[in-house]
């Protein structure tokens, strides 16, 4: 496999920084060069505070790789967006969403997620991120492959839950102590078997044929 198509390679923000390297090239020399003469970003504050939201989630998963856990960061879907955090472990596939609200109060309910008292649709996407991962995943291995819908909230000051959802949201910052908690679903040799498949950048560009539902 080459290097470019090997997605375990993927340090966490790998996805916004490339986003980041597109838009870049999309200006003209010259405000690039002011902008490197003056460190004025040119990404917005929006986009550089996700990037440091991944990268603390992705530091805060590096511990589970020690009990065999696989983890993925930056899964490049066709659409453009990709998955912020796939992780792989006994209780079966983690599809982690990150959000970076720092000192927010964040309130679960069931349907929505609500932020400073401003509702955010996080849990219905991440529901049908989850849902098109598990189809990919079980045509490729042959098995099935249950899949774990997560977000994981960086820098809030607190977080309540008042609904009944199926996703878990959990402080980023210590995603690490909740996955394992889930109950046993896959055996050693299919958590190897799944990461060799998620790996590979192209399995997931399938993910927008056959997998693809309107949203």
């Amino acid at each position: 496999m080459r290097d470019e198509d090997d997605l375990s390679l993927n340090a966490p923000g790998a996805g916004l920084e490339s986003m980041l390297r597109q838009e870049e090239q999309s200006h003209n020399i010259w405000v690039r060069l002011v902008a490197k003469v003056t460190r004025n970003p040119l990404a917005t504050p929006t986009t550089l505070l996700g990037l440091e939201g991944e990268r603390i989630v992705g530091a805060a998963l590096e511990p589970l790789r020690a009990s065999g856990w696989k983890v993925l960061h930056g899964v490049p879907l066709p659409s453009g967006s990709d998955i912020d955090h796939v992780v792989i472990g006994p209780p079966g596939v983690f599809t982690i969403n990150t959000k970076h609200h720092p000192d927010a109060t964040v309130r679960v309910g069931d349907k929505m997620v609500s932020v400073n008292r401003n509702s955010f649709p996080y849990l219905a996407n991440a529901e049908f991120e989850a849902s098109r991962t598990t189809g990919l995943l079980e045509e490729w291995c042959g098995f099935e492959v249950p899949v774990h819908p997560v977000i994981a909230v960086v820098g809030a000051r607190k977080i309540s839950h008042g609904g009944a959802s199926s996703v878990l949201v959990v402080a980023g910052e210590q995603i690490a102590s909740n996955l394992p908690s889930a109950p046993t679903r896959l055996a050693p040799r299919h958590v190897d078997m799944v990461f060799r498949v998620a790996r590979h950048r192209q399995v997931w560009s399938r993910i927008g044929s056959r997998h693809r539902k309107a949203q």
